[in-house]
This record gives structure tokens, sequence and C-alpha cells, in this order.
């Protein structure tokens, strides 16, 4: 019986240690590798994650902002949000008395007497010849703008102002701005025209100025500038750019409005 030697190949020693370093290299690499996969993976959800939250905030902050937009397109013109809390507001009347206008006031706050009465602040000082009233920042749109042309009164009163002219200044930018009176040439007394700090004019149809943020009306049709506003004002001696050095004494004044 013959027994077969198998020849086994003769191993080279020198050639052991480069095979477990390579193994090791390739273990190493692919840890690398894993390593490298998961930092990628967590620098892109970082910024996926960032660009996330910055597009709320931004939005946060575009919806904190005051807004100036159409509500409702009427041919060319446009219906536009007046947020009452994001103005201080003031009616300037010329020629008259504190006690007209506190009776002014009193008696428009007893109109639509079936509602429940609130107590509204309304300030008044005195700057030459003119009243100026600061009215209660909850007060409604509708209330205020109406306001304006209640105090020309329904009835032969010596102590009706010569001018009642509203000023809305907005706290946030001074684009929104804006100043109105009742329009001179409408017979019925029951339309404001106005114009924004930005040059836009409007027109405010007051019987229908009853929504929350009302009925403010933006129209090509109307031409006013602020400045000439602002002049003439200035022209019958109030400068509108100290009121806020005014006193006002408060009011409390009961209204269904």
């Amino acid at each position: 019986m013959y027994l077969e030697i198998l020849c086994l190949p003769k191993i080279n020693l020198n050639l052991v240690p480069n095979l477990a370093k390579r193994r090791k290299v390739r273990g190493n690499f692919k840890k690398m590798k894993y390593k490298l996969t998961i930092f990628i993976i967590v620098i892109i959800s970082l910024i996926a994650y960032n660009l996330f939250i910055r597009k709320n905030e931004d939005s946060k902050f575009e919806s904190e902002q005051i807004v100036y937009f159409p509500i409702k397109q009427i041919n060319k013109d446009s219906i536009i949000n007046i947020y009452s809390k994001d103005y201080v507001r003031y009616i300037f009347t010329k020629n008259t008395t504190e006690n007209y206008i506190l009776k002014m006031i009193e008696e428009y706050g007893e109109l639509n007497g079936e509602e429940d009465a609130k107590l509204y602040d309304f300030g008044i000082s005195t700057y030459g010849d003119w009243k100026i009233i600061q009215v209660d920042k909850n007060l409604s749109f509708y209330a205020y703008h109406n306001l304006v042309g209640w105090f020309f009164g329904y009835e032969e009163n010596p102590e009706i102002p010569e001018f009642s002219i509203g000023f809305a200044k907005n706290i946030e930018n001074v684009n929104y701005d804006y100043i109105f009176h009742l329009d001179p040439e409408n017979e019925r007394g029951d339309t404001g025209i106005g114009v924004f700090d930005n040059g836009k004019s409007f027109f405010i149809y007051l019987p229908d100025a009853y929504e929350e943020n009302g009925n403010l009306t933006v129209t090509d049709k109307i031409k006013l500038s602020k400045t000439e506003k602002i002049e003439f004002i200035s022209n019958e001696g109030l400068e509108i750019s100290k009121i806020n050095d005014l006193n006002f004494s408060i009011h409390k004044i009961k209204m269904y409005h």
C-alpha cells in the first residue's frame, strides 16, 4: 500500500503579517465608511430640520406683521383689512368744546341700545383751537370711523366743529398711517375718504363698515395727497407730529358698540 504524501505549498511566512494588515485595513475602511454614512445622514437631517424651522419662523414672522392686502377685489378696487389694535387712533376737531365732544360721544354710544354696553376710554386734549380726541383701542372700526362724521351733528349748534378729521397712526409701520374725513362732495354724508402714508387713496362706505376689520376700499378713482392733508392741517394750526407730547384727560363713556 502506498501512502500518498500530499505536498502542501510552502507558505511564505513573510506574507502573513501583510494579509493581517490588509484585513485590518479593510475592516477599518468599512468602519470609516459606515461612520461617514452616519455623519452625512446626520448633516442632511440637521440641514433639513433647520430649513423647516426657518420656514416656520418666517411664516410666523410674516403672519405677525401688519397685513396690507386685498381681501376682496371689486373691479379695480380692493377692500383692505384694518386691524384696529395695530393703531393709535385720533379725531381732530377744530373750534368746538370738550362738553360738546363728550355729549356727542355719549349720544352716539346710546345707539344700538339692545346690545350689552361697555365702557371705553376717550382721551381729550387741547392744541390751540383744536380738540384732539384719542379713541379707545378696543373701539370698533365702525364706531371710530362713524364718529368722525357724527360730530357735525344733526341740528344747528354753534359748537359744531369747523373740521372733524380722523388720523390713525400705525404702531409698526408708518406706511399704514392714514388720514380721512367725510367726502365733501357726498350730500348724504355716508362716505369717508382718505389716504395712506404710502399714497394709496381710499373710501369707506360708513353704513357697511360693521365688519370687524372694516370695509376700507383702496381705489384709483380718488386722488388724494397725504402731504397736502398734513400741510392743510398745519396751516390751520395743528402740528400732527406733536400730538405725542400732549396730555389727555381720560373720560370713560358707556357705549353699545
